[in-house]
């Protein structure tokens, strides 16, 4: 599961880049997680829950990472994103 977490967010870091549209991967993260919380058996109301505080933080993560796109914070940003996703 965390290879497949890796591979998701390296994913939509280079959609990131590439489109500049930080709405766009937040959706793809979102649905993402939701679909996953489905499977995986919780309630639907967790679930919904539980997918909407997940896209509202990775809407923030993916708009300041457009936001300091080209600054040193980017890696900054980045690099916790990364490990607090991860966990």
């Amino acid at each position: 599961m965390l290879i497949f977490k890796v591979l998701i967010l390296v994913a939509l870091l280079k959609l990131l880049i590439n489109t500049e549209r930080p709405n766009l991967c937040a959706g793809i993260y979102t649905g993402i997680v939701l679909l996953i919380n489905l499977m995986s058996g919780v309630g639907f109301l967790t679930a919904i829950v539980a997918t909407a505080i997940a896209g509202a933080l990775a809407l923030i993560y993916f708009w300041l990472l457009n936001h300091f796109r080209d600054t040193a914070i980017f890696w900054v940003i980045l690099i916790i994103g990364l490990v607090i996703g991860l966990v």
